[in-house]
């Protein structure tokens, strides 16, 4: 796996990690897209498997949220508000275009999974570079 950087700049270890992630990532969303197609009426469950992605790194979260409401008060029950609307805000584009993607298959339409193909298969090829995904292929 080679990060792509400047030639002047050495990747640190977070780099390298977070770059690891986005990867494995990337590759996990290919893989739910393939089993989806492969199963149309399945596709929902084969979504489901990239919550893990989501809820394993919101644990921590969770944690500050609980303790933030239990000592804060009003005050921490208006942060956790605006915390939770921003996630939400972020969260649901993806959730709801991954929704319609699954739905789609399940009635025959494959345009925007199609669509969401050609976008991991672009990221796979940044992430990896181009020989890498054409050596995988």
């Amino acid at each position: 796996m080679e990060l792509s950087v400047p030639e002047n700049h050495k990747a640190s270890h977070f780099e390298r990690f977070f770059h690891w992630i986005k990867l494995q990532f990337t590759r996990h969303e290919a893989w739910t897209l393939k089993a989806a197609r492969r199963v149309p009426l399945f596709a929902l469950f084969a979504f489901g498997t990239l919550w893990v992605w989501l809820f394993l790194p919101m644990i921590p979260f969770g944690i500050l949220s609980v303790v933030l409401l239990e000592k804060a008060g009003v005050l921490g029950a208006i942060v956790n508000m605006v915390l939770g609307i921003g996630a939400l805000a972020i969260i649901a584009p993806w959730f709801f275009r991954w929704y319609f993607i699954c739905t789609g298959l399940m009635l025959g339409r494959t345009k925007m999974a199609q669509s969401k193909e050609d976008d991991v298969s672009d990221r796979l090829e940044r992430l990896m570079g181009p020989k890498a995904v054409s050596e995988s292929a």
